[in-house]
């Protein structure tokens, strides 16, 4: 009788456990409202040209230039760059307390969850051409975050990634702006990313915070 009455109880914590599980992954994750701020472009290379063109207006009257990249924009990016297009659908970006947040929809057998990439963006400056490195710290699926060992094996197939460096390729002043790169940083109102003159030292404050 105690054997059977522990069995029923293990059953029970499993079963427990199985659809506290299943419910938190199964959630919308909370992450506020829908990407804001203004459109720069319906392309990657659209926002390229756009942001060009107003960090050398910038440029043309102060050693400084900084532009900020919405909500919109980065949406648009990281659908540019998904990199498993059949599985991982309706990218959508936003910043959250300094990171940048994908989230997408992908199919679970006869269901579909949410994986949300939490995105940590900084700025290598100690090659020819400074590189914007990403570095994800948190992956959640649903409303669950896992646990470190299942976020590293499970991002290459659930985790949407992203690249800023190809944008600067995507028209001839960012090009040729690249390399005067001076401070990326994810704001409240997107990432604002800054570029100097060649002739005027780098200055990383000019992005704020």
């Amino acid at each position: 009788m105690r054997g059977c009455c522990l069995l029923i109880l293990l059953l029970i914590v499993v079963l427990g456990s199985a659809a506290f599980f299943a419910d938190r992954v199964l959630a919308d994750p909370s992450l506020g409202a829908a990407p804001a701020g203004p459109a720069h472009g319906e392309s990657e290379a659209a926002i390229a040209v756009t942001l060009g063109a107003q960090l050398v207006a910038e440029l043309v009257v102060q050693p400084h230039g900084v532009v900020t990249l919405s909500e919109r924009d980065l949406t648009v990016l990281a659908q540019a760059h998904n990199p498993h297009p059949h599985s991982l659908r309706n990218l959508i970006a936003r910043v959250r307390d300094g990171l940048l947040v994908v989230e997408a929809d992908h199919p679970f057998g006869p269901f579909s969850v949410k994986p949300v990439a939490h995105i940590l963006l900084t700025l290598d400056s100690a090659a020819t051409d400074p590189v914007v490195s990403t570095q994800l710290v948190e992956l959640d699926v649903g409303a669950l975050t896992l646990p470190g060992f299942l976020r590293d094996r499970m991002v290459g197939a659930l985790a949407p990634s992203f690249t800023m460096n190809l944008l600067f390729s995507g028209s001839a002043a960012l090009q040729l702006l690249r390399a005067n790169l001076e401070c990326v940083v994810v704001a409240a109102d997107g990432v604002r990313v800054g570029v100097h003159r060649p002739a005027t030292p780098p200055d990383p404050a000019v992005c704020g915070s």
